[in-house]
């Protein structure tokens, strides 16, 4: 009876996973996207990577296609099913990392109930991050990863080794930039290891034994010395990729570049706007302060470094939600143990009783609905954020006055130059902030001249002279079009304005 409660209970929740997975997948394309299926068409034309960039006018621009397995993937989707398609592989991604979580949870943590709450509770603080980018596919390898680590160090058997090189070799070639991170989430173990062995011979050197600690544990697991051979391993996987020594330099080179200073998702996350966050962080703080229930040093490593790398950058929230939702999950669990050993066989039954299952259905729907609420309506391209009408305009004024597109040099915004290269319009900037950078194209900061122009911390006009600027597109309501119309700038040429973009020619 038992085993029937169980299964029935792990049917319903990969249900109302897989149903709240679809629910947060958003229909409305990210600007990312539009360049991803452009690289693909790119890459598969041309049958291989060629390290140049073909989409903007800058001359001989070096592009390092940091997730050219994804783009060609997505590009294959964009073939067979058009926008559709990548909204429904979105769906579908979304969902898979949804049942990952719950799996990866429920494994090592010998519980369902919990593990179930824990992962829609991610699911909903990833909300934000479920889109049609490379990132998706990474944080179900990311989720992969922690399970096969942990039965790594637990039994020592090499299938796991092998599964941990898979994925490394799948991580540098989806998602370059990430790649490193993978190598951040082997110390915790590592460090834990040598906590042990120190304390072990320390013990044995003064005749004690090794006494478990009040708040945490530490534990020696041999099958740790197999993580550090098979990390070792994993460095060398970043050569099996079309890409050269880009996977050990990627990170490095953005880094210590200025891009991520401009970036909202790279900037320091402050706690105070990030309630949802402050609130987990608070769950953990009221646990480790206020009950008996112990940490394994591991967890706390890895705990205490994720919370340092989000603070840092809100973009590693994610991180921070994914691996230490089996920390909080392990935690809770432990502490709703003390009133009794057989507490997730008590919350099966009553999940699986009709009426508990159609509380918990219910909750877990119309928490699925409100993420989803007015998606149906969306389109798949937002025309007040990208110039759909207008591009159609620039296409024909082009072609119907024999100007040849690949001369124009256009000067565009940052969050809609993907739109415009997949129209094929060659572009001054997109998205790929990395490609405007100078420490990927000796020198050249077409990036920070955007910046400054675009926030008018220096005259925009210094910039269109030095890149030779023959035509303008610019939302608006931006700066640079209230000082060209509102003074009256000479030299510019309205071609077109709609309600939401307005497109110059430069006639000086």
């Amino acid at each position: 009876m038992k085993n029937k409660k169980k299964i029935c209970f792990e049917i319903m929740a990969i249900i109302l996973i897989t149903i709240f997975g679809i629910c947060l997948a958003p229909k409305t394309l990210q600007n990312d996207t539009f360049y991803t299926i452009k690289i693909g068409e790119h890459i598969v034309q041309n049958k291989g990577i060629d390290m140049k960039d073909p989409f903007s006018w800058h001359q001989d621009l070096d592009y390092t296609y940091p997730h050219w397995l994804y783009d060609v993937m997505i590009y294959a989707i964009y073939c067979i099913g058009g926008m559709t398609g990548i909204y429904i592989s979105t769906c579908v991604f979304s969902a898979i990392l949804g049942i990952v979580l719950y799996k990866v949870n429920s494994k090592l943590t010998s519980n369902k109930v919990v593990s179930f709450v824990i992962t829609i509770l991610a699911m909903y603080l990833l909300r934000d991050y479920i889109t049609a980018r490379a990132q998706l596919v990474t944080f179900i390898l990311f989720t992969l990863q922690l399970y096969v680590m942990e039965k790594l160090v637990n039994t020592s058997k090499k299938r796991y080794g092998i599964g941990l090189i898979i994925i490394s070799i799948l991580i540098a070639n989806l998602h370059v930039a990430v790649w490193p991170f993978m190598f951040v989430l082997y110390l915790p173990y590592i460090a834990e290891y040598i906590f042990a062995v120190l304390e072990e011979r320390t013990a044995k050197k003064y005749g004690k034994e090794v006494k478990e600690g009040n708040k945490v544990t530490i534990k020696k697991r041999e099958g740790t010395k197999y993580l550090i051979i098979v990390m070792i391993i994993c460095a060398f996987t970043g050569l099996l990729t079309p890409l050269g020594t880009t996977p050990y330099t990627y990170l490095i080179k953005t880094m210590q570049g200025n891009t991520t200073q401009n970036i909202n998702e790279h900037l320091p996350m402050t706690l105070i706007n990030c309630v949802e966050i402050l609130c987990t962080l608070i769950i953990f703080i009221i646990l480790l302060t206020f009950t008996d229930v112990k940490i394994r040093l591991t967890d706390l490593f890895m705990l205490g470094g994720l919370i340092f790398l989000m603070l840092y950058s809100k973009r590693q929230s994610t991180m921070f939600i994914i691996m230490c939702s089996v920390i909080l999950n392990r935690m809770t669990y432990e502490f709703m143990k003390k009133d009794g050993e057989k507490i997730d066989d008590n919350l099966i039954s009553v999940c699986t009783t009709l009426f508990g299952g159609f509380v918990v259905s219910a909750l877990v729907l119309i928490l699925g609905f409100h993420c989803a609420k007015g998606r149906v309506k969306e389109e798949y391209i937002d025309e007040k954020a990208y110039p759909v009408q207008m591009s159609d305009y620039i296409l024909e004024y082009f072609d119907e006055n024999n100007i040849d597109i690949k001369n124009v040099r256009l000067y565009n915004e940052y969050n809609y130059g993907s739109y415009l290269l997949y129209r094929g319009i060659p572009v001054f900037i997109d998205s790929r902030a990395d490609l405007y950078a100078p420490e990927f194209n000796g020198g050249r900061d077409i990036f920070i001249d955007f910046m400054q122009s675009s926030n008018i911390e220096v005259w925009f006009e210094d910039t269109f002279a030095k890149y030779d600027i023959t035509h303008i597109i610019l939302y608006k309501d931006s700066k640079m079009n209230m000082i060209i119309k509102d003074a009256h700038l000479k030299g510019y040429n309205l071609l077109k304005e709609d309600d939401n973009f307005v497109f110059y020619e430069i006639t000086k």
